[in-house]
């Protein structure tokens, strides 16, 4: 990754440099050229000043200005002949058209020519012409394009270094991102990506963090959930099978086999609903709807009363007038019912109340019984084996539900009479009173 940046980069600066340079170049050849027919026509302007008004007249012969080696200065009469300096016997294209009144300058062969009239207008007497090599500007081109050839190698160089520390800057965090990835391909859940300064790799950064930690905490509340599945149907299993196995007994009073069969397959049916809202709550996102407390509890009534009227003690549903509108899902809300009813029903005495009540402004649903309490310094809600105290991994899934579905399971009265408390997601706001104790 870092040498196809690198590469890129180079690529770059060296067409930026080209195309840059190339032009300039040309122009620089130009300017040189275009210098050295100026300076030639100024050097013919003033040889044009010192040329007498008779050319050929007798005396001293004309003196030209010192010039640099290969610059020739030529006089030609009217009649285009050379009369004094270095050049052509005869006058050339520059030297007829000068002859004609006007300046002219131009290459010949492998020479740059200017020649200017001397006299003017139909007064012309004579022209003077003046060359140097055409090779001269190529020349100094050449000087400044070593010039501009070394200052491109230096901004080459200079890209270079810079391409390469860029290059670094921007793979380390791109392979750092796909370090991160493969270790969450590998089973890493816990792999997250760190902000590097860079904001395009940190907002892939942040993507990849978050989409890493909802996969994390879908599989491991699946993996939770489907380990608490055993301790909630432990209950429905033992059931039964007690059911079956006083109907099977020996010596015991004669009953209707079917009774027995049909409260086994009526266990069998509230494990499979178990299971199946376990299953359900594991894999799917929180259910944001509306949920009917009245016929939450209702139903809880139905399922309950049997057990605790056979054991001779009663089930009390309280519902209040005026509750707050609530969210959730119905399935969680029967499987945390279910869990504080049975630890009721398990661990605690006499009547079992379960009350819906307005808690500031929050839907709490109570259940409590008339026990002796618990323990204070009890974790209740802490995840374990089911042996000692009895409390195991039950309350600690009832409380995994709760706050899935935005709400809250606490602890609110330890004893005596044990109550737990459930606030529940409001309807008109998000959960804040999370926070809040119960009333």
């Amino acid at each position: 990754m870092r040498r196809r940046i690198l590469r890129a980069t180079v690529v770059a600066v060296v067409c930026a440099v080209v195309l840059f340079s190339v032009p300039l170049a040309v122009a620089t050849l130009r300017l040189y050229r275009q210098d050295e027919v100026r300076e030639l026509q100024q050097l013919a302007d003033r040889v044009a000043v010192s040329v007498p008004a008779d050319v050929h007249a007798p005396g001293d012969p004309m003196e030209f200005p010192t010039v640099e080696s290969g610059t020739h200065i030529a006089v030609y009469d009217e009649g285009a002949r050379l009369v004094a300096g270095s050049g052509p016997a005869r006058g050339d294209g520059p030297v007829t058209h000068a002859l004609g009144g006007g300046a002219s300058s131009r290459s010949v062969g492998d020479v740059l020519v200017a020649a200017v009239p001397v006299g003017s207008g139909e007064q012309v007497r004579a022209a003077v012409r003046v060359s140097s090599p055409a090779s001269e500007p190529l020349r100094r081109a050449a000087l400044t394009w070593a010039g501009m050839l070394a200052l491109a190698a230096v901004a080459v160089g200079v890209g270079a270094v810079l391409a390469i520390r860029s290059s670094r800057r921007l793979a380390r965090p791109l392979e750092a991102l796909a370090a991160t990835a493969v270790r969450l391909e590998t089973g890493d859940l816990t792999a997250r990506a760190t902000p590097c300064g860079l904001p395009e790799a940190d907002e892939v950064a942040t993507a990849l963090n978050r989409a890493a930690g909802r996969i994390e905490g879908l599989l491991r509340r699946e993996r939770a959930f489907s380990a608490d599945a055993s301790h909630q149907l432990r209950t429905a299993l033992t059931r039964a099978r007690l059911e079956l196995e006083s109907a099977l007994t020996p010596g015991a009073a004669p009953q209707d086999p079917y009774d027995a069969m049909r409260a086994a397959l009526a266990s069998l049916t509230h494990m499979e609903t178990t299971l199946g809202d376990l299953l359900s709550l594991a894999r799917d996102a929180p259910e944001q709807a509306p949920l009917d407390v009245g016929v939450l509890l209702a139903d809880a009534e139905r399922r309950w009363h049997g057990e605790l009227a056979a054991a001779g003690r009663p089930l009390r549903i309280v519902v209040e007038d005026g509750l707050p509108a609530a969210l959730g899902s119905p399935r969680a809300g029967r499987q945390v019912l279910d869990v504080l009813v049975a630890n009721a029903v398990a661990h605690g005495r006499g009547a079992v109340t379960v009350r819906a009540r307005d808690a500031a402004g929050a839907l709490a649903v109570d259940v409590e019984d008339e026990g002796p309490g618990l323990p204070d310094d009890l974790d209740v809600f802490a995840r374990r084996q089911d042996a000692g105290t009895g409390h195991g991994i039950g309350l600690a899934l009832a409380r995994s539900l709760a706050e899935a579905e935005g709400g809250r399971l606490m602890l609110s009265r330890s004893s005596p009479h044990p109550r737990f408390t459930w606030l529940i997601a409001s309807a008109e706001e998000d959960p804040v009173y999370a926070e809040q104790e119960p009333v």
